[in-house]
C-alpha cells in the first residue's frame, strides 16, 4: 500500500513530541516545574521509530522523518543530534524547555498539568465529606495533585473521577439500611450497571486504601460502604421470643432448623427476651449448620447466630438491639463468638466485643484447638507472618498474644470448617 507523505510526516511528528512529552511528565522537573539540567530526550536508534529509519526498503521513510525533525528544530521545539561522519543521520532528539507548550500544541496533547488541575477541581465537594477518611483522602490527593503526582487517579479518566466524586457524595446519605448496587447505580447515573462497570472497583480500591478498616471479602466492604449486592437478613436458630409494633409476637424456637428474619422484620422488633442460657455467634456458614446438630442447641439452650464474616448492617441493627436488651438484664446469657483462627477471625472477634458485646468470650479459637487440628491447618506466607508480628505489637490483641505466637512459630491458621465437633 502506497504511503502517503503528509499523513506520514504528520504522524511521527506527533509520536516523535508525545514521547518526549512523555518522559518531561515523569521527570522531576515536571513534578518541580523547574528546568533541570537534562533535557527529556529520545534515541532514534532505541526508539519505536528505528525500524521505519532503517528501512532500506524505502529509503523515503527516513528523508520524511529528517524532513519533519529538521523542521521541529527550525521551530527551535526540538535540538538534533547528528552521527558523526553521516550527517544524514540524526541519532538523538532533545525537547526545548522553552517549547514545552509549543510540543503539546503541535503534538494535540492536553497537558498533564491541566488534567491534574481538572481532577483538583473535581474533588472539591469532598472537603466537607461527612466521613473523615474521605475528607483526609481528599487532601492527601489535593496535594499530591498540586506536586504533579496523579494520586493514583488516572488523569486521562476525568469522567471516572467524576463518577467516584458522586458516589462517595451519595453514600453517606443512605442511611444506615445497605441499598442494591443496581438501584444505587439507577439513581445516581440512570444506568442500572453503571456502577458496576465503571466506578465500583475503584470506589472499593479507594476505601481499602484510605480507610484504615480492616475486612475480608467484597461483600463485606460494600457492606460497609452501605451497598449490597443481595437484599440481606438475619440467619438465627435457638429460643428467642419478640414482639413487633402490632403487638404480635414470635418464637423463634419453634423453627428447629432455624430461619432468617428480614431487615423489615428487624425493624418492627419492639420487646426481645432471652431464654436461652447461651448466645453464640458463628463467623462462618458450613460451621453455623454443623452446629445446629448440636444437642445443646435441641434443648434451647443457645440460641445461634450466623455473622457471615463482620456482620452486614442488617445484623448490627439486630445485635443492636439484643445487646441494649443484654445490657438490661438481670441475668444475662454466656455470650460466644466461634470464627477462625486467624487474623481476620480474631479482628472480627475483637469488632463484635467492641461495637455490641463488652463480655464476649471465644469459642473454640484458643492454642489448643489449633494444635489439635494443627493437621488440617493453612500455611502463611511469609507477608502474612509479616502481619502477625505486627499484631503482637498491637495491644488492641493482648488477649491472643498466646495464639497469635503459635501461628507465628508454627506458620498456620486454622479455618473453623476444618473443626468437625
Amino acid at each position: 500500500m502506497e504511503v502517503d507523505e503528509i499523513g506520514f510526516k504528520q504522524k511521527f511528528g506527533r509520536d516523535l513530541l508525545t514521547l518526549l512529552l512523555d518522559k518531561y511528565e515523569q521527570s522531576q522537573s515536571f513534578a518541580t516545574g523547574t528546568p533541570g539540567k537534562v533535557r527529556p530526550q529520545l534515541v532514534i536508534g532505541k526508539s519505536p521509530f528505528v525500524r521505519d529509519y532503517n528501512d532500506e526498503m524505502d529509503f523515503r521513510k527516513r528523508h520524511w522523518m529528517n524532513e519533519t525533525l529538521l523542521e521541529l528544530e527550525r521551530l527551535d521545539v526540538v535540538e538534533l543530534a547528528r552521527a558523526k561522519y553521516r550527517p544524514d543521520e540524526i541519532e538523538k532528539v532533545y525537547l526545548q524547555w522553552d517549547a514545552v507548550e509549543e510540543a503539546y500544541r503541535i503534538s494535540g496533547r492536553t497537558p498533564l498539568r491541566a488534567k491534574l488541575e481538572q481532577m483538583r477541581t473535581f474533588l472539591v465537594p469532598l472537603s466537607d465529606h461527612p466521613w473523615r477518611w474521605v475528607q483526609e483522602w481528599r487532601k492527601e490527593a489535593d496535594d499530591a495533585l498540586a506536586q504533579g503526582k496523579t494520586a493514583r487517579l488516572d488523569p486521562d479518566d476525568a469522567q471516572g473521577t467524576a463518577d467516584l466524586v458522586r458516589a462517595l457524595n451519595e453514600l453517606p446519605l443512605l442511611g444506615g439500611r445497605a441499598v442494591p448496587i443496581r438501584i444505587f447505580s439507577q439513581q445516581l447515573f440512570r444506568d442500572t450497571k453503571h456502577l458496576e462497570r465503571q466506578t465500583l472497583k475503584r470506589l472499593i480500591a479507594l476505601a481499602k486504601q484510605a480507610s484504615g478498616e480492616q475486612r475480608e471479602t467484597e461483600e463485606e466492604w460494600l457492606d460497609w460502604l452501605g451497598l449490597t449486592r443481595n437484599p440481606q437478613s438475619v440467619s438465627l436458630c435457638g429460643p428467642l421470643v419478640f414482639r413487633t409494633r402490632d403487638g404480635k409476637q414470635a418464637d423463634t424456637d419453634a423453627f428447629p432448623g432455624g430461619l432468617g428474619l428480614s431487615g423489615e422484620t428487624i425493624d418492627a422488633m419492639t420487646h426481645i427476651f432471652m431464654p436461652a442460657r447461651y448466645i453464640l455467634t458463628i463467623e462462618n456458614w458450613t460451621s453455623y449448620h454443623q452446629y445446629l446438630e448440636q444437642p445443646s442447641v435441641r434443648a434451647g439452650e443457645v440460641l445461634v447466630i450466623y455473622t457471615g464474616g463482620y456482620p452486614h448492617r442488617v445484623l448490627q441493627s439486630f445485635l443492636g438491639k439484643l445487646s441494649q436488651v443484654i445490657s438490661e438484664a438481670a441475668n444475662p446469657p454466656e455470650l460466644l463468638h466461634w470464627g477462625d483462627i486467624d487474623l481476620g477471625g480474631i479482628r472480627i472477634f475483637e469488632w463484635l466485643r467492641t461495637s455490641y458485646f463488652p463480655e464476649l468470650q471465644p469459642y473454640r479459637m484458643g492454642v489448643d484447638i489449633l494444635l489439635q487440628y494443627e493437621a488440617q491447618a493453612a500455611p502463611v506466607s511469609e507477608e502474612y507472618a509479616s502481619q502477625l508480628r505486627h499484631a503482637l505489637n498491637d495491644s488492641r490483641y493482648a488477649d491472643w498474644f498466646p495464639v497469635l505466637e503459635i501461628m507465628l512459630e508454627r506458620r498456620v491458621r486454622l479455618e473453623q470448617e476444618c473443626i468437625v465437633e
